[in-house]
């Protein structure tokens, strides 16, 4: 991520007309570009809003799977033994979606659901973005 993420500033300096000992401190939020971390977690909240509404494989749909508990529709978060199992999809993406805000899952389409993803990225501290995927 930390190589992604030195292309990415070095594509901003680029864009926006810098030196490349100048310094990076709001460009990449004039520009509207999440940093990397930000961008793998908008691309997996994605890809998991398309597999539960239905616009992905049906691969990718069998691995999101609600478990009916009271009055909240909880994803199920598969068990897993292993440090890469804990990073697969099949378990970062019920994750996150449960741990994204209501307004955010619940979108009416996948425009929404960007527009309203991106605008809580940013918003966010990096606090609650080490919890989304923690």
């Amino acid at each position: 991520l930390t190589q992604l993420q030195l292309i990415q500033n070095a594509c901003a300096k680029t864009v926006m007309g810098k030196y490349k000992h100048d310094h990076m401190n709001e460009d990449l939020n004039e520009l509207h570009w999440l940093n990397m971390r930000r961008r793998v977690i908008f691309k997996l909240g994605l890809l998991s809003y398309k597999s539960i509404i239905g616009h992905s494989p049906q691969y990718l749909q069998e691995l999101f799977v609600y478990a009916h508990h009271g009055h909240s529709l909880q994803l199920i978060v598969p068990n897993y033994h292993s440090l890469y199992g804990s990073k697969s999809f099949s378990v970062i993406g019920p994750k996150l979606m449960n741990r994204l805000p209501r307004n955010i899952v619940s979108a009416s389409d996948t425009d929404t659901f960007k527009s309203l993803l991106k605008t809580f990225l940013f918003s966010a501290s990096d606090y609650e973005i080490k919890q989304l995927t923690a």
